[in-house]
This record gives structure tokens, sequence and C-alpha cells, in this order.
């Protein structure tokens, strides 16, 4: 019989067994996690011919969302073209005083209402307040701005905007 360093307490065995099913349950369940919830950054937009997107550095993951490019000449959601730009100026006539546009608000209200029968119909279906912004590098932050407004006073709140990933 040995005794340990910690007083009368005898070892059962020199020998001892390591169960390692229980550990390889665990990391199982850590790599499905890790896969399940692993997904890439990358995104495949296409933005408007002659349209020159920013850059910058980001680690963000991207999104699916509702897509608006804003050009020199128009702003379009998911391609379609809704609102004519001069020199990526808003019509004033289209402006409202709280900084919206009345065209751009009833096509993104279209949208959403689309999205709201969608989640209606389909309860596993998420209402998503997310909007992508596909603006030209020499977009003025005024037009930026008007169709920041515009989406955001049909619900879409949550913007990214979308660059060109630098070095």
């Amino acid at each position: 019989m040995k005794k340990s360093f910690l007083g009368n307490r005898t070892h059962l065995s020199d020998e001892m067994s390591l169960q390692i099913t229980s550990m390889a349950d665990i990391f199982i369940i850590i790599l499905v996690f890790l896969l399940k919830s692993y997904s890439t950054g990358a995104m495949n937009l296409a933005p408007a011919k002659g349209m020159t997107l920013p850059s910058a550095k980001t680690d963000d993951l991207s999104v699916e969302a509702l897509k608006v490019e804003i050009s020199e000449t128009a702003v379009q959601i998911e391609g379609q073209p809704i609102v004519d730009l001069q020199a990526f100026r808003f019509d004033g006539r289209d402006l409202q005083s709280n900084g919206s546009s009345i065209k751009l608000m009833k096509a993104i209200d279209i949208h959403r209402q689309r999205q709201l029968l969608i989640a209606k119909a389909n309860s596993a279906v998420k209402v998503d307040p997310k909007i992508i912004i596909l603006a030209d590098q020499k977009a003025p932050y005024t037009t930026v701005k008007t169709v920041l407004a515009s989406a955001a006073l049909n619900g879409y709140t949550d913007f990214k905007l979308a660059v060109v990933k630098g070095e």
C-alpha cells in the first residue's frame, strides 16, 4: 500500500483508463456546430455599368437583403430602374420635407408589402429589415441619405453599404 502526500489515502490502481467516448461526442457536437455556423463573406453583386464601388477593409460577413443601386443616372431596386437622377440628384418635385423620395418610397413599399405577405403565409419566414446600398463612389451623401430615409420610412432600418474589399 502506497501513501500519498495528502495523508493516509491509498491509490486504488497505478493504471488509469481514459474514457474517450464522451469526449468524442462533445467534439463531434462542437464540429457540427462550427460547420453549421460557418459562412463565407463573398457576395455576388453586379453593379450597374459604369458604376465604381468604393473600397474598404471589412471583416463583416455578407447578408442577403433588398438591393438598392445608386448610379449617376438612376436608383434601381433589384435591378429595376425606379427613379431617374440627374448627376446623382433627385428631382426637387420628387423630394418630401422629411428627406425621402415619393417614387422610391412607393417602390420600396411594394417590396415591403410582398415581404409581409410572404411572412404572413409562411411562419418560417420573418420580415427582414435589411437593405444593401450599392452606391457609386462619387455619389453625394445627400443622395444616399434620401435613399436611406425612404427605406427607413418603409421599415428597412438595418442597412449595409456595399464596398469592394481593399487590401
